[in-house]
């Protein structure tokens, strides 16, 4: 199921010109690709603070 974001017109212009510039097909499909990015960094980031407060809970880092 598909669902929409607004975005503010001058953001919107600058997707469609970054988009254009870096070949997507489409802006929608840079947007994808933005927020597909954007949740794996933040994935990622909680994964490794997940692992820090388990090393730290078993003494192995201070």
């Amino acid at each position: 199921m598909a669902k929409s974001v607004k975005l503010e017109n001058a953001l919107w212009d600058r997707v469609l010109q970054a988009a254009a510039k870096a070949g997507y097909s489409s802006p929608e499909e840079l947007v994808l690709n933005a927020v597909e990015k954007e949740l794996v960094r933040l994935e990622d980031a909680e994964a490794s603070d997940a692992v820090e407060r388990r090393l730290r809970g078993l003494g192995y880092i201070e």
